[in-house]
């Protein structure tokens, strides 16, 4: 039976049944507490969806039973919409962290190597060796081959790849890859191979050989051409713009005319209550009571992000990510009023609602502030920029105009299939806004809680979501993506970022890449999946996800301090990951540390030893958070960890601010106004931006711009010092490598680096050899050049290079001349 293995959340070894292998029921029990109303299983498996899937009350608890595949499956119980809890009947060795403090509970479904009998001398225990030829094995393009397998662990002595490239065999060793569930991965790597080429694993434990192979022949191998994402992303350097805190640049479409909106002035104290703007006093009011916090609006739009593109242009950025930017109430836009329009606070002030339009796209005209965004679509494309929004498919707005209808005309509304509705109510309350959400008034389903803010769209096991959605979302994809409808997608936007994508179920976002794909083959579509996301990335739904995989164990291992990874433990990861999914995918994950729904990066180095985005908000999880200014050692850590993502496989994304040096607990401080030069003086403790940091990422972002091997090249592990605290790791692009050293610990090391060819190798992270130079076009990104004087001493003899570490600090070698 085969199977696909990858690596979990904290490192566990999942397994996921494919090929012939079959999914097995598996029955959840939950005694659920007595105020339970409704309880849902949420995991894994199905996006963890609060609602996806009910537990039905039997027998004095409540179950469910699933078709589950083999493997390790991350669950918890949902009460009342809201309240998520552990089951007391999980494997506990298998449980995860949740990020929030807690732990998820596991289930492992099929072959549990870990009830074996123990392994026999001389002897290979084939029924336990598991290999997928189809999944486990990558051949790219280039002729570069990865082959995985697991074998019960303590059985094997050692693995042979054995390879027919047409020239005779070759024979490349296994090696082992991480234990986890009773069994040992291993992996090898080779290159130079013609496509197509053929393969087998060659097992032996003392005396006893065994081959695995198709019966006597090798496995064939070809390339990944159904896993294909746009080449341009494996270019991108990434920045996150949430609107309305990026920059104001035109204050005439300012909010603030709402009763839930409080415009503040830009600059002013973000913890301090501004009396004088209408916030009310008292503490109790920051963020409960008034909700001071919750209410304040700095009016950022589309003209201020136009304003600052030579700022991003010069930083190096060459790919905008929005956060929503469609008509929607709150400053954040996860609530939308309508997908059709710009939210007119970012554009034209009082342009929405439009009259006369309907469902039907021949209906929908373009207002001032769609134009505003065409514009500054057409002015970014202009400079070299490419531009993703959010699409925000699983829910919108109370004030949406389909909930609206439906909440005026109950069940008459021609929407009315559109949401989940679970009471109808009185009738004589259709209509009427005080009965909403109130007994004998209509209930619903939200995203956020029930009769919550955000109503949920009803969903639809074959279709994904029900057909009165589905098509809206696909109207509105087409209007976004090929404004003109000339069929020539390049005045629209390059692709998506999707929100709480899990929540809709996965047919149709495999519709949903077919027209995306067919407007604009080039499009890039990227899932908000915090946990492994191989379902989701096999080539049918999304190109890639934010990687909250790579920031995770990249700051346990540059931020903790008490529990810090260590470097084998970390550089192991770190190529489980690279390896967990099709390579195509992996050269384009978002590799980020910090977004909107988390602290933000400096901050983490102040609050070392903390679950990944866990015990982060003042205002419940994290009131001992430390919200102080970073000092010059937490910098140090941030310049670190900014020199791996500016030189890891995959495309880095930088949250807005984060390289202006701004510090914050989470939301909803995380999404402080952006701090700028010319804005000066600030109020309160944000008074300026830390140049030196700035012109850290400016010189990271350039290096990477420069050696064409970071974007493109291979991941190959080099230097693993657990005394030292120093990693080093080299990227591969036809035969040429750049190597990669980062000293994380407080004290100066020497690290040798061993296989490095004889030569002259250049340090481009010293500014004494290679200087930051940007040309004069409005599409050039900065580059490095090397200096006339350049320190060309560091010669790597006897195919070893030594390389000294300041406490805190990385290098970069390249060969001597620059492309």
């Amino acid at each position: 039976m085969p199977y696909r293995w990858f690596v979990g959340l904290a490192g566990t070894l999942l397994i996921l049944a494919l090929g012939s292998a079959e999914a097995a029921s598996h029955t959840f029990r939950f005694e659920a507490p007595p105020d339970a109303q409704t309880v849902h299983v949420a995991g894994s498996f199905n996006g963890w969806s609060s609602s996806a899937t009910p537990m039905q009350p039997r027998d004095g608890a409540y179950v469910a039973t699933i078709d589950l595949p083999d493997g390790v499956h991350l669950y918890k119980f949902v009460v009342n919409g809201d309240r998520w809890l552990n089951d007391p009947a999980s494997d506990h060795e298998l449980e995860e962290s949740d990020g929030h403090g807690g732990v998820n509970s596991a289930v492992l479904i099929g072959l549990d190597a870990r009830q074996l009998p123990a392994p026999r001398p001389g002897h290979v225990r084939a029924d336990a060796v598991i290999h997928d030829p189809d999944t486990d094995t990558t051949l790219i393009d280039d002729g570069w081959i990865v082959v995985r397998f697991r074998a019960q662990r303590g059985d094997l002595e050692r693995a042979v790849l054995v390879l027919d490239d047409g020239q005779g065999p070759r024979r490349v060793p296994f090696e082992p890859a991480g234990d986890a569930l009773g069994f040992t991965a291993y992996r090898a790597e080779a290159a130079g191979l013609p496509d197509p080429a053929a393969y087998a694993i060659e097992l032996v434990d003392g005396d006893a050989t065994v081959v695995l192979d198709r019966g006597g022949l090798p496995f064939g191998l070809s390339t990944d051409l159904d896993v294909e994402t746009p080449d341009w992303a494996r270019d991108a350097v990434w920045y996150q713009v949430f609107a309305e805190r990026f920059r104001n640049g035109d204050p005439s479409n300012d909010p603030g005319d709402a009763e839930f909106e409080t415009l503040l002035p830009w600059t002013s104290d973000w913890w301090a209550t501004h009396t004088e703007h209408g916030e009310v006093a008292g503490e109790e009011n920051f963020y409960t009571g008034h909700g001071n916090v919750w209410r304040r609006r700095y009016g950022g739009d589309l003209r201020g992000v136009a304003d600052k593109l030579d700022y991003l242009r010069d930083l190096g950025v060459n790919a905008i990510y929005f956060n929503p930017i469609f008509e929607a109430e709150s400053m954040h836009k996860y609530d939308a009023s309508d997908f059709r329009h710009i939210d007119d606070n970012f554009g034209v002030k009082g342009d929405w609602p439009v009259a006369g339009e309907t469902d039907d796209p021949a209906t929908w005209t373009w207002t001032a502030s769609d134009r505003v965004f065409l514009d500054f679509l057409a002015e970014a494309k202009a400079k070299g920029f490419k531009v993703i929004i959010d699409g925000v498919f699983n829910h919108v707005g109370q004030r949406h105009y389909a909930f609206q209808d439906v909440l005026e005309n109950g069940p008459d509304s021609v929407y009315a299939d559109w949401f989940v509705i679970t009471d109808w109510g009185d009738p004589a309350n259709h209509g009427r806004p005080e009965t909403y959400g109130q007994p004998g008034g209509i209930q619903w389903d939200a995203w956020d809680e029930h009769n919550g803010a955000l109503p949920a769209f009803k969903k639809d096991d074959s279709l994904g979501l029900a057909p009165g959605p589905r098509q809206h979302i696909f109207d509105i994809t087409r209007r976004w993506m090929d404004p003109d409808g000339d069929g020539d997608p390049s005045d629209g936007i390059d692709g998506w970022r999707l929100d709480v994508p899990g929540d809709i179920p996965h047919p149709f976002w495999r519709d949903w890449r077919v027209l995306v794909k067919s407007i604009n083959s080039d499009a890039y579509i990227s899932g908000e999946i915090w946990g492994m996301a191989e379902p989701w990335l096999r080539g049918d739904q999304f190109d890639a996800v934010m990687n909250y995989q790579f920031a995770m164990p990249a700051l346990d291992f540059l931020a903790d301090e008490r529990d810090a990874t260590t470097p084998t433990d970390f550089l192991s990861t770190m190529r489980d990951l690279v390896y967990a999914y099709p390579l195509p995918v992996s050269f384009v994950q978002q590799n980020l540390y910090a977004s909107h729904d988390t602290d933000r990066l400096a901050s983490m180095f102040v609050n070392p030893d903390r679950p990944y985005d866990g015990e982060n908000r003042l205002q419940d999880t994290g009131p001992h958070y430390d919200a102080r200014r970073p000092n010059d050692a937490e910098r140090a850590r941030h310049r670190l960890a900014v020199a791996l993502q500016m030189t890891f496989l995959g495309a880095p994304m930088i949250y807005y601010g984060d390289e202006a040096g701004m510090w914050s607990p989470d939301d909803p401080s995380d999404r402080m106004p952006m701090i700028w030069a010319d804005l000066a003086p600030y109020e309160g403790q944000q008074r300026d931006v830390d140049t030196d940091l700035l012109a850290w990422y400016r010189r990271m972002i350039a290096l990477r711009h420069t050696e064409p091997a970071l974007r493109r090249g291979a991941f190959v592990p080099v230097l693993a010092d657990d005394a030292t605290g120093v990693v080093a790791f080299a990227r591969e692009l036809d035969g040429r490598r750049a190597y990669v050293v980062l000293n994380r610990s407080d004290r100066a090391s020497r690290a040798t680096l061993d296989g490095v060819p004889a030569g002259r190798w250049v340090d481009l992270v010293d500014p004494r050899n290679a200087e930051v130079v940007i040309g004069d076009g409005p599409s050039d990104r900065p580059r490095l050049a090397l200096t006339p004087d350049a320190r060309r001493q560091t010669v790597a003899e006897g195919d070893s290079l030594s390389v000294d570490l300041d406490p805190w600090s990385a290098a970069v070698f390249v060969p001597e001349s620059l492309d």
